[in-house]
């Protein structure tokens, strides 16, 4: 059953291209691991400065291996640098 991540952020004053480049390095380490089906920067249509991230995987496990490597928590762990708090990561499962 697939296993979709979601995450919303808003970049910190001056940092939208910082943030927007880490969310495609997320998307694209995503997208080469094992278990991954897809990965997608989003840009929103509002107008809002925010930027997003979906990634569909074939199960919640695969999405926590990734989650769990060096490369992710890296990632993660730079863009919290460049993002205002509050941001948001949600999981969802196919039904």
């Amino acid at each position: 059953m697939p296993y979709v991540r979601l995450s919303i952020a808003t970049p910190s004053r001056g940092q939208a291209d910082r943030a927007n480049e880490l969310m495609r390095k997320l998307a694209d380490a995503a997208r080469e691991t094992k278990g991954c089906i897809a990965s997608y920067l989003l840009k929103p249509t509002d107008g809002s400065s925010e930027v997003g991230r979906i990634t569909i995987y074939e199960d919640e496990a695969s999405a926590d291996a990734m989650a769990n490597t060096q490369t992710m928590l890296s990632l993660r762990s730079e863009l919290h640098l460049v993002i205002e708090a509050g941001h948001i990561e949600r999981a969802f499962t196919t039904v």
